[in-house]
């Protein structure tokens, strides 16, 4: 297990850095105050250079501060693309506001990253079930989440109570665990209809809402896959009847199985079957793989 330094690197104080290249804006009208439950997320890490296994290589105080966001300390893994585009883990082993240094150990046989587009758009859940959802959304490859307050959910004036704060630390310790280089977005809570009037619904090529009570529809699975991806999950209890008018307008219903689950559990399984149908775990999906040999 890792060690903490005796001092550590400083923090920084200002806010994360955007997201470059992939950041979307978020819808325009949320909840009073629940902008600081937000988190730009972050692209993967690279370096310009070609890394050779068992060499340091140091790097710039943009990455250094790309580590911060990601909770990385001294001695501990992370992973990275190098100039060729293969991927590395490395360990850190000095950082600084100016850069720091790492040596890269194993060079990894595939890319830890997403194939596909996703948004999670999940009704906010009381505290270690929505912590749940932040994790498992992180490790199943999500390129966003968007918590929505929805007649069931968590009501906007208790979501402080449910340690809203923690879910930004959560997808960056389950970002590490899982060996992902890059961190998603986390978009500020917001209402179901302002989700369903932003820029980015209207840009999704497939919107999907599980659920329970309407009839099996096939989905289309033939021709090319969709890139860009919505999926709602609803809260304990469901979406109630007026919101599921309103999301039919906008997504299909998709019906997984004949059991009721729990809404955690519906994330879990539903992110799954997005996989298992367009995306990382689709039989004829690429896998990017690297050669394992060294440098």
């Amino acid at each position: 297990m890792a060690q903490h330094p005796r001092n550590p690197p400083a923090q920084p104080t200002g806010p994360r850095p955007a997201r470059t290249g992939g950041a979307s804006p978020p819808p325009q009208s949320h909840a009073a105050g629940a902008a600081r439950y937000d988190a730009p997320g972050d692209e993967p890490l690279a370096v310009p250079a070609a890394l050779t296994l068992d060499q340091p290589f140091r790097f710039d105080r943009g990455l250094a501060k790309r580590l911060r966001m990601r909770e990385v300390i001294l001695t501990e893994a992370f992973t990275l693309r190098d100039g060729s585009g293969a991927w590395f883990r490395a360990t850190l082993k000095e950082y600084d506001n100016k850069g720091g240094l790492a040596v890269a150990y194993e060079r990894m046989g595939r890319s830890p990253e997403p194939t596909v587009d996703i948004t999670l758009a999940c009704a906010i859940l009381s505290r270690q079930r929505m912590h749940l959802v932040v994790q498992k959304a992180t490790e199943l490859g999500v390129r966003r989440i968007a918590p929505l307050l929805t007649d069931h959910s968590v009501p906007a004036d208790a979501v402080a109570h449910e340690q809203a704060h923690a879910w930004a630390g959560h997808a960056a310790r389950a970002a590490r665990q899982c060996r992902r280089s890059s961190l998603p977005q986390l978009l500020p809570p917001a209402t179901l209809d302002a989700f369903l009037a932003s820029p980015l619904l209207a840009a999704a090529e497939l919107c999907l809402f599980l659920d329970d009570r309407s009839d099996p529809e096939s989905v289309p699975a033939a021709g090319p896959p969709p890139r860009r991806i919505v999926l709602f999950v609803g809260p304990e209890g469901g979406f109630s009847d007026a919101e599921r008018h309103r999301l039919a307008a906008r997504a299909r219903p998709w019906v997984l199985g004949g059991r009721v689950l729990r809404a955690e559990t519906a994330v879990i399984v539903g992110l799954t079957a997005v996989h298992m149908t367009w995306g990382d775990f689709r039989p004829d999906t690429p896998t990017k793989k690297t050669s394992p040999g060294k440098r």
